[in-house]
């Protein structure tokens, strides 16, 4: 299933169709996940690079893998995640049954595993980055230093969850300011609900940020067999 139209109603659709696959194949949707606006930009990125690739942090139940993967055919994901909850595991057999072949899921730490993935494979690079894990400033810090190694200039980064009056919120709100402070991020946009902000507001149901790392080297495209 390919969405070519990433509108509002089509990337409800596609939640929906998440929300009852988790059902069925035994999880219990989790709270927390991407909003519809935030899914449908997400899909518009993916479709950008024309079939490239991402990598995520933060898999849960699916949903922002799910809706990625379904934006274009050639897409592929590696997701990054703990693997604490059933629906992680629920997630994962709906993705490979619609999109078999396509998706990666590592599970553990991410302040080991993006490391470790990017160490065992010298030269790989994503177009596309999304960071949405760890909500504590510490694991939000090194998720977004240590996600540099897998991205080139070019690599969009998308980093969730800038809402610092929330508990959840605050961690990853300082880490982002902080890299764009210490000139290891370039931020090109800031989105509320999925429109372009100068600043987010308290009245946000979600918030997140674009932009690029700041590299000097460039690296071949990801293509792993």
């Amino acid at each position: 299933m390919t969405i070519t139209e990433a509108s509002v109603t089509n990337v409800k659709r596609v939640k929906q169709k998440v929300f009852f696959g988790l059902l069925l194949g035994g999880g219990v949707p989790l709270e927390g996940s991407s909003s519809v606006l935030e899914l449908q930009h997400l899909m518009r990125t993916v479709q950008r690079t024309e079939g490239g690739s991402v990598a995520e942090i933060g898999f849960n139940a699916g949903y922002s893998s799910y809706a990625m993967l379904a934006a274009h055919p050639d897409v592929r994901v590696v997701s990054f995640d703990l693997g604490l909850h059933h629906v992680v595991r629920a997630g994962k057999r709906l993705i490979d049954r619609k999109f078999p072949g396509r998706h990666e899921l590592i599970v553990g730490d991410s302040r080991e595993t993006v490391p470790a993935f990017a160490e065992e494979n010298p030269g790989v690079v994503f177009d596309v980055a999304f960071i949405d894990g760890g909500h504590d400033y510490e694991v939000a810090a090194a998720d977004l230093k240590n996600m540099r190694a897998l991205c080139s200039p070019d690599t969009v980064v998308v980093m969730d969850d800038l809402m610092p009056w929330k508990s959840w919120g605050e961690g990853p709100t300082r880490a982002w300011a902080d890299a764009v402070a210490a000139g290891a991020v370039r931020q090109d946009g800031l989105f509320q609900d999925g429109r372009l902000v100068d600043a987010v507001s308290h009245s946000a149901k979600r918030a997140w940020a674009i932009g690029r790392y700041l590299l000097d080297d460039e690296r071949p495209p990801y293509n792993r067999n």
